[in-house]
């Protein structure tokens, strides 16, 4: 009797395991989909303009962008990331850096907690608050005009509080033992969270920085504020020659005319924004592996 039954048991669970697979894979091919139809539909109308002319020129004709190619969009997103990165990085790692430390005093709870209302302000409201700070000609704000340093720096705001939470949650996703094994030996909290948690919690900072690049190339309502669009190579972050061009708002730009030829551009564009993204996630994923390889030698 008592082998029958555990036979019985052990058949049920073989076949919850198989029907969970089943489920698993059903609902990655229902998430994954879109995505596909979406790349397919882009790469289906828009690889007929795709060659190195179009990455390596600026768009000109008439309508603008109906010749030439898209560099100046290319150029001003790395710009843009460049500068969002340069503010977000280090104030997202110290204030997830401060968190992890310091999670159970007042001021960090307050600290979460704003992070986390943050998180869920739209980006248009964003753009408005980047225009009266950065933009502007008049009140107190820095009078840059629309341009790359007050749009970087808008959409580093946004990246901020992801960075600061994913990194927050890197670190306590490190072992416990770890921890308590550097202070057993006598290390201060510092050269733990240094040598030990950080190395430790590199591939899921560098997670954070991805998403927060990603959710910032993406976006044309804090632009549409505070830099707008530029057909050309800016000369200057700030000023009237400093705004700048992004392939997020040439598409959306494109995709809004009637000309059938920038359509079909604004498709092969999103195939470049997509080679981008893609280039940028294997270059975190390899630094954050070449980290954890070099830290593993070392230990």
């Amino acid at each position: 009797m008592g082998n029958e039954k555990k036979g019985s048991l052990s058949l049920f669970r073989r076949v919850r395991t198989v029907l969970l697979g089943f489920l698993t894979l059903a609902f990655f091919i229902v998430a994954v989909a879109p995505l596909l139809l979406i790349i397919w539909t882009a790469w289906d109308k828009g690889k007929s303009a795709l060659n190195w002319s179009f990455v390596s020129t600026l768009p000109t004709g008439f309508p603008v962008g109906s010749q030439g190619g898209i560099l100046n969009g290319i150029v001003g997103s790395i710009i843009l990331v460049i500068v969002a990165s340069s503010l977000s990085v280090p104030a997202g790692i110290w204030a997830g850096m401060y968190l992890w430390e310091e999670g159970t005093t007042p001021l960090a709870r307050l600290i979460r907690l704003l992070s986390d209302l943050l998180l869920g302000v739209p980006s248009v409201v964003w753009g408005v608050v980047g225009f009266y700070v950065f933009s502007t000609s008049t009140g107190y704000g820095l009078h840059w005009g629309f341009s790359a340093m007050a749009g970087g720096l808008t959409l580093g705001f946004i990246m901020i509080p992801i960075v600061t939470r994913v990194t927050e949650q890197a670190l306590r996703d490190v072992p416990l033992t770890f921890i308590e094994g550097s202070f057993a030996l006598g290390a201060s909290r510092w050269q733990t969270l240094k040598s030990i948690a950080i190395p430790s919690a590199m591939a899921g900072i560098g997670t954070g920085i991805l998403l927060g690049v990603l959710n910032v190339l993406g976006q044309t309502a804090p632009l549409i504020f505070t830099n707008y669009y530029n057909t050309g190579v800016p000369s200057s972050l700030v000023g009237s020659q400093g705004a700048v061009g992004d392939l997020a708002m040439q598409i959306f730009i494109y995709i809004h005319e009637p000309s059938e030829i920038l359509h079909t551009k604004a498709m092969a564009a999103s195939l470049v924004l997509l080679g981008i993204v893609l280039f940028i996630d294997i270059g975190i994923r390899l630094m954050t592996w070449g980290s954890r390889k070099l830290y593993a030698r070392v230990g």
